[in-house]
């Protein structure tokens, strides 16, 4: 008898384990098969991060910013769809700071119907405080040879 409860008991630990590990991480995201579009945006990392606190002060939610460590050249943005969302609610964008001074940004979510929130958080850095991305001014892209692998 005291067998077979040690035995459940070691099979709801382990149960409770494997529901952990289940759970998406970020590094999970950046799978082919996550991938939704990339962008560039014309600032550097001090005018992203200056424009995420002016719209998330003004419009109450914004994607937070995050160096990597060690990295002075990269970093992510993490936009939750809903407060205190897991990585298979939030929409991860790698952004790589190139030597010309633009940030090329790949964009990843486990759910597929993002596409508004992605233009949320790209007009959120380009028109900060512009809370409806409707309102905002029309986006004017750089003249050169970056044409994007999956464009919205």
């Amino acid at each position: 008898m005291k067998k077979i409860i040690l035995a459940l008991a070691g099979l709801a630990v382990l149960a409770g384990c494997a529901k952990q590990n289940a759970e998406l991480r970020e590094q999970d995201l950046r799978r082919s098969s996550f991938f939704k579009t990339e962008r560039r945006i014309n600032m550097d990392f001090v005018s992203i991060q200056r424009a995420l606190f002016k719209h998330q002060a003004e419009c109450g939610k914004a994607a937070v910013f995050k160096m990597e460590p060690g990295q002075a050249s990269y970093g992510t943005l993490r936009y939750e769809l809903e407060p205190g969302a897991g990585w298979d609610n939030s929409i991860l964008i790698d952004l790589t700071l190139m030597q010309k001074g633009w940030v090329d940004a790949k964009v990843y979510s486990y759910r597929a119907d993002v596409k508004k929130e992605i233009k949320e958080i790209f007009t959120s850095i380009r028109a900060p405080g512009v809370c409806n991305p409707d309102d905002a001014p029309k986006e004017v892209l750089p003249e050169d040879d970056f044409v994007p692998v999956a464009p919205l």
